[in-house]
């Protein structure tokens, strides 16, 4: 694997040189809230070792499948995340929704993430009597579909992968707040980090100086170059359980179409649903919104019609997807 160079606070002086003003702001700004939600209605806190997490059983009688929800780069446990998990469990799936970063002022960086976090995870759901351990699923969004996918490839018994704004490839941990910060990989397993793709220097320093608008650049021309990383990429051909994907085609924090059609033509299992007029934030519930979810709605590329299109069409279609492959309704 090819080893980037690090970006140290020796750096920082340059990077402001360049960018002005701006970058020098966006990185001495206070640091976004913690916010580890509680469970609310029909869910309960359960703690994984030190990681906190919200579970909401199943509807319905006997044992019931049940999905690892992962959550993307927004951290902590956040309510509109319940929310989704809530609507799933109403369909008859049981769900663990886990906070595995930016939980404490120890884990705010995305960066060295353990995979191990996630076996606890799953071996937790598949040790409880009112779970079929045949019938467990992983759901991730953005940074949380590239995690599902890492741990789908790790784990041949999971039975069905929803992978919304997906990655194709491990990428570069990051800290939004601290050039200084060492980081390695997004993800590490037994300590170590796997292997990634490296930002491209010039194009983090044009995203930092010109916002949310130019991440989706920097992601793409950072991946243009993946071919100088070949151990980066997902083995997503290794899964061997179906995958449902969802993208939106103007999505401006990365060009999540682009990797989902990478991972369509190496996965013989995957399905992939593309919207020409949504954005990052095109996957979610359709109804019962919070507000902050609804705020959120085409604030990170297409518009909040079409975001909100996106969720109305994929919704049912996702349902459908999981019946057919965890079979909520034991037979007969």
């Amino acid at each position: 694997m090819k080893t980037p160079a690090k970006v140290g606070i020796g750096c920082l002086v340059i990077v402001v040189a360049i960018v002005g003003f701006g970058a020098w702001s966006f990185f001495n700004r206070e640091p976004r809230a913690i916010i580890v939600a509680k469970a609310g209605d029909g869910g309960e806190r359960v703690m994984l070792g030190d990681v906190p997490a919200n579970f909401y059983p199943g509807a319905g009688e006997g044992q019931r499948p049940a999905l690892l929800m992962l959550g993307g780069s927004e951290g902590g446990l956040k309510d509109y995340r319940n929310e989704l998990a809530r609507q799933l469990a109403a369909e008859g799936y049981s769900v663990l929704y886990p906070g595995y970063f930016e939980t404490r002022e120890d884990n705010r960086p995305f960066n060295m993430v353990p995979i191990e976090t996630f076996d606890n995870a799953l071996a937790w759901l598949a040790s409880r009597a009112d779970i079929d351990a045949e019938r467990i699923g992983v759901l991730g969004h953005s940074k949380g579909a590239e995690g599902a996918l890492v741990v789908a490839s790790r784990h041949p018994e999971i039975a069905a992968v929803v992978a919304a704004m997906p990655s194709d490839v491990v990428w570069e941990g990051f800290d939004l707040f601290s050039l200084s910060t060492p980081v390695e990989s997004s993800w590490a397993a037994n300590g170590e980090p796997l292997p990634y793709v490296a930002y491209i220097t010039p194009a983090w320093y044009e995203w930092i100086s010109g916002g949310q608008g130019t991440l989706a650049k920097m992601y793409k021309t950072s991946w243009d170059a993946r071919g100088e990383y070949p151990d980066a990429e997902i083995p997503v051909e290794q899964i061997d359980a179906p995958i449902f994907m969802v993208c939106g085609e103007q999505d401006t924090i990365w060009h999540g179409c682009d990797m989902a059609r990478s991972i369509e033509a190496r996965a013989p299992n995957a399905q992939l649903l593309g919207y020409d007029n949504a954005g990052h934030w095109a996957f979610g519930v359709p109804t019962g919104l919070t507000e902050k979810d609804r705020d959120s709605l085409g604030k990170i590329g297409g518009t909040a019609e079409g975001d909100l299109a996106a969720r109305k069409d994929q919704w049912p279609k996702m349902l459908a997807f999981l019946t057919e492959a965890l079979n909520p309704e034991p037979e007969q």
